[in-house]
């Protein structure tokens, strides 16, 4: 059983640096609100005091002129202005409309003079009225938390501080993929396969939130690199190249330009190189899905510099590599008050930084640096203080200049996906994130579905923004298969099927009207199996997998791959036909160099290696296969 961790018991509620950060906003409005309020009253009635009361709340100068029509025009236009910086980190846009409108209102003369003092009032009223609303929340998430906390003690949770890894066996078992999971992974190959600069088959929508394109290549590489790690650790071939592909696709400029146009408005700098500054978005997400592919493949093509490559139009090139990427993660980490650090300039998110956490130890574990030691103590630090509510959800954004928090995206999609997320290296956090959820969040219907009570951005396909309850449910899915909760993960699968139900054309599995990003979580989701992302983050591949024959090369998608393991000297794989009944040419790798194999399953009794370790082997697929190749003297 893992070991469960408490709800801190803090005395306020939020974390020192976000106490901080919001006395200096409300510090800083103040003695706005102040000067516009004395520039008001000193003008009289001359048209700068109508910019005196534009200052103490947007738009307000244009009721000191008298002009209530164009007041209530202003706050749709400051509700866009919001949505933009939230959206996309652009801080100048609501600081244009809000000044832009004071100026405006300036050119009237004031014909409301009592403006001066009842916005002001009103102001200082609606900020007295949210601060005792915000201490009776607390309090009732004290309330709340001890509650929660009463029942975790009965489950066993300490407050003692837990090791973050655990023992995990030496060589994990490899399971089969089904026909059905099969299928859905086409979906993913289909795409990840095409030729490098091409999107054929990708949502394209926008590129700054989360139906962006670099998000449908992650999800699609991390599913593919689990899924690997789970079913096929012995085949490369097109899994592999699928994955390259993908990491190529990042560099292509849909999937990186945004940052040039970000890094304006939010930093109010030109800075085109996404790595170095922020940007956890990139960092964290691509620095994972390499981290992914590395640890499965040990591929020593990312540690090379330039690697990865970012090539501006202008000429400019900005070259990484998996090393320097991790170590722009360090510093980035480092260099926060908060330790988790900005997706977009200002605004930190709980998921992202989930990702971002994860290629530390992977990087530690096969290179032999210390990052996980300098970072994770101040990471949970930092998670427990700042992104955890008073009474232990997850917070899902805050903004790292102001403090402020979005209650909507406190939710059930940032709790399960940051409990999948921090799993391998905080697994006490997620079980108590997971019991929270399972004990008040979630149900199991007579029907054997999962009821969950969703709010906010919950109710959204985050791929497309289709109304839809499958990111919640994926996320559900694998957070419960991670934790062993087969019960509530096969239920959560059911509900999918329910909610979007699957189709197969042309051997391709897909559920219509989920975006590319969802359908590539629920692939991961349906094959996320127990301790699975644990043991892929601290174990890797165990040494007998690195060590014996693989499928090394296939057709796709002629020849599907369920099942590819080797127990250092021998190699079992099962295969399915994708095109229908045919024989194919299997290549077998990594084999002893001039040593004759027997086979049980192939066209040919024996092969032998050439001088390679090559063999090249002749099936027959019609429907389910199994494939074992030995070298003789091996029973």
């Amino acid at each position: 059983m893992n070991t469960i961790a408490l709800i801190p018991e803090h005395d306020r509620p939020d974390g020192p640096v976000t106490t901080r950060r919001l006395r200096r906003t409300v510090a800083v409005y103040g003695a706005l609100a102040a000067a516009g309020t004395a520039i008001a009253v000193a003008a009289g009635r001359r048209p700068i005091a109508n910019l005196g009361v534009g200052l103490i709340a947007p738009g307000a100068g244009y009721l000191s002129a008298g002009k209530p029509l164009s007041y209530a025009a202003t706050q749709p236009a400051f509700l866009v202005s919001l949505g933009l910086w939230l959206g996309s980190g652009n801080v100048l846009a609501p600081l244009t409309v809000w000044g832009a409108t004071a100026a405006a209102s300036s050119r009237h003369r004031p014909r409301w003079r009592a403006a001066r003092a009842v916005v002001p009032v009103a102001s200082a009223a609606t900020l007295t009225a949210a601060l005792r609303i915000r201490e009776r929340g607390f309090r009732r998430a004290v309330k709340r938390r001890d509650e929660r906390n009463a029942r975790l003690r009965e489950l066993g949770a300490t407050s003692a501080q837990p090791v973050t890894t655990r023992a995990v066996s030496t060589r994990p078992e490899v399971a089969e993929l089904t026909a059905d999971q099969l299928a859905l992974q086409r979906f993913i190959l289909d795409r990840a396969l095409q030729p490098v600069a091409e999107f054929a088959g990708f949502d394209k929508i926008e590129q700054f939130q989360t139906s962006s394109i670099r998000y449908q290549v992650t999800c699609a590489g991390l599913a593919l690199a689990a899924a690997q790690y789970d079913y096929t650790p012995a085949f490369a071939g097109y899994v592999n190249a699928a994955q390259r592909n993908l990491i190529a696709k990042w560099q292509e400029r849909v999937c990186w330009a945004y940052w040039a146009k970000e890094s304006m408005w939010g930093h109010l700098r030109y800075n085109p190189d996404p790595v170095r500054k922020d940007n956890i978005m990139l960092t964290g997400w691509l620095g994972y899905q390499l981290a992914s592919y590395l640890s499965n493949t040990h591929d020593a093509h990312y540690l090379r510099k330039g690697s990865v490559t970012f090539a501006h139009p202008r000429g400019r090139r900005f070259e990484y590599d998996f090393g320097s990427l991790t170590e722009a993660l360090l510093l980035n980490f480092q260099g926060s008050e908060f330790t988790l650090y900005p997706c977009e300039p200002n605004w930190i998110y709980a998921l992202c930084n989930g990702f971002g956490i994860l290629p530390l130890p992977v990087h530690d574990r096969l290179y032999g640096t210390d990052y996980t030691e300098r970072i994770l103590p101040n990471f949970r630090r930092g998670f427990e203080n700042e992104f955890l509510s008073a009474d232990g959800r997850t917070v899902g954004i805050r903004s790292a200049w102001t403090g402020l928090t979005v209650p909507a995206m406190t939710s059930v999609i940032s709790d399960a996906s940051v409990i999948w997320q921090l799993a391998p290296v905080f697994p006490d956090i997620a079980r108590r994130q997971y019991e929270i959820l399972r004990h008040e969040w979630m149900w199991l219907n007579s029907d054997g579905t999962l009821g969950l009570d969703l709010k906010g951005w919950d109710k959204i396909d985050t791929g497309n923004y289709r109304r839809s309850n499958i990111s919640a449910l994926l996320w559900m899915r694998a957070a419960a298969a991670e934790l062993g909760d087969s019960e509530v993960a096969a239920a959560a699968g059911l509900s999918i099927e329910r909610e979007a139900p699957s189709t197969v054309e042309g051997g391709v599995r897909h559920h219509p009207g989920v975006s590319v990003q969802g359908t590539c979580g629920l692939f991961l989701a349906s094959t996320a199996r127990t301790d699975s992302h644990f043991a892929r983050i601290n174990r890797g591949m165990p040494e007998q997998w690195l060590a014996g024959p693989i499928l090394a090369d296939a057709d796709y998608p002629e020849v599907l791959v369920a099942r590819a393991v080797t127990d250092g000297a021998a190699l079992d794989l099962v295969l399915r036909p994708g095109a229908g009944r045919a024989r194919q040419t299997l290549t077998i790798g990594r084999l002893r160099a001039g040593h004759t194999y027997r086979t049980q399953g192939a066209v040919d009794a024996e092969v032998t290696a050439d001088a390679h370790g090559d063999a090249y082997v002749h099936v027959d697929l019609e429907d389910r296969h199994e494939l074992r190749v030995v070298p003789n003297g091996l029973g």
